[in-house]
């Protein structure tokens, strides 16, 4: 999948941790996974390697209308804020796994 393509398709998708955690639909900003899997330590992977999160899992910013304590409830730990429960909640292969399902699920036209 072309990387423009990919980047349209996962904003159209949303967030993969809305996804995982049943929640619906949560716009979705671009992570890039590293190359370390460590936060903010390493190469980006490569545009195969992005996955979408909403903007509390991504970068810690709390969601209009929510609380701190209801994203971290509802979401789980952030990226920004706790990278080390983050990953130990969400690893990058069941992220990227989960996201290249959708990606399949969405270009045969079954979500989206």
């Amino acid at each position: 999948m072309k990387a423009i393509h990919r980047d349209f398709a996962i904003r159209e998708i949303g967030c993969v941790i809305a996804v995982l955690r049943k929640i619906g639909y949560l716009p979705a900003e671009k992570h890039h996974l590293l190359s370390t899997g460590l936060h903010g330590n390493g190469k980006r992977r490569g545009e195969q390697f992005t996955v979408g999160l909403n903007p509390w899992s991504h970068r810690g910013v709390v969601l209009p209308g929510w609380t701190e304590d209801e994203c971290r409830e509802r979401l789980g730990p952030s990226y920004a804020r706790e990278p080390a429960l983050f990953r130990a909640q969400y690893p990058d292969d069941l992220l990227l796994t989960t996201q290249d399902a959708l990606l399949r699920d969405w270009e045969m036209g079954v979500i989206g």
